[in-house]
């Protein structure tokens, strides 16, 4: 009886659901460069459709990165710290369970999750508990293959030295063994390159709004007058144009007046030659302003359009 009894119990056990599940091992690997597109609704039920990039490494189940979604600052169902980041990206860790990928805010998933689907070089994600739902599709763009250098042109070698006049054979004496030359030490390997910051510039200051509007003022649209015509004679540039706004508002409607006073500017100046590739918006509401006193003369600095720019 006491055997059947130790039996029955361990049926129970495992019934009841005590085996461990087994976790399923990586059957990707997610290293590289992604980019693609996110769509989503922007903050008036828009549907919205803007450029996504990631940059990750993975080491076993784990890994960690960047994720970059453009255009998203009014766009009300994309995770705030994801706004905030704009093209400065989130950085992100990630788990990695067979064709399955997690990717979590580095601060905790509290901020954000991502579920993604990992098939061959597509991924395709939805941010979790995101309503409405935002969807993430990216492709890993594979490098390049290295171009075959050219051939070096033919050096004609020199004439021959007239022989020297000849001398007494010296005594034999046995000739020391020559060392064999040293192999070349292998060249270093490449150094990766620094990523590319954004800075400010001279020739595009900052332009500014009336209160709760996004109109170009004609003061603004002199500066940008200008501003266009530096960016004509450096077609090697692209802009970050960032929208700003006072503290006045919630930071719901603040985000998406700053995203409309970015896109009023960036309007501006595709209709004065600019390409559209070269321009990203990014409403940072009223999180970043430049005078933090309460009255008109400081919030009249805040309701900015600021400009970062970098080469290609």
């Amino acid at each position: 009886m006491r055997r059947l009894a130790v039996v029955v119990t361990g049926v129970a056990l495992v019934a009841g659901g005590c085996a461990a599940a087994v976790k399923q091992p990586p059957a990707v690997d997610v290293t590289g460069y992604w980019r693609g597109t996110w769509s989503g609704y922007g903050i008036v039920d828009i549907p919205r459709e803007e450029r996504a990039e990631a940059r990750l490494t993975q080491q076993g189940a784990h890994g960690h990165g960047e994720l970059v979604l453009l255009g998203t600052g009014a766009a009300e169902s994309v995770p705030l710290a994801v706004r905030r980041a704009g093209l400065a990206g989130s950085r992100v860790v990630f788990d990695v369970a067979g064709r399955e990928v997690t990717v979590r805010h580095e601060l905790g998933g509290a901020l954000f999750v991502i579920d993604f689907t990992v098939e061959g070089d597509r991924m395709v994600g939805y941010v979790r508990d995101a309503d409405p739902p935002v969807r993430i599709v990216l492709t890993r763009a594979r490098p390049e293959p290295p171009r075959a250098a050219a051939p070096p042109a033919p050096v004609e070698p020199p004439p021959p030295a007239a022989p020297p006049p000849t001398a007494a054979e010296p005594p034999s004496v046995a000739a020391a063994p020559t060392a064999p030359p040293a192999e070349p030490e292998p060249p270093p390997p490449a150094a990766r390159p620094a990523p590319r910051e954004f800075v400010p510039v001279a020739e595009l200051p900052p332009v500014y709004f009336d209160f709760d509007r996004a109109d170009i003022r004609p003061d603004a649209a002199r500066l940008l007058d200008a501003g266009a015509e530096w960016l004509r004679a450096n077609a090697d540039i692209v802009v970050l144009v960032a929208g700003h706004c006072d503290e006045r508002g919630t930071n719901e409607y603040n985000l998406a007046l700053g995203e409309r006073r970015a896109r009023a500017v960036r309007d501006y100046l595709i209709a004065r030659g600019i390409a559209a590739e070269r321009l990203t918006t990014v409403s940072y509401g009223e999180e970043r302003p430049v005078c933090v006193e309460a009255g008109e003369a400081c919030w009249a600095r805040n309701r900015r359009v600021e400009f970062l720019v970098r080469p290609r």
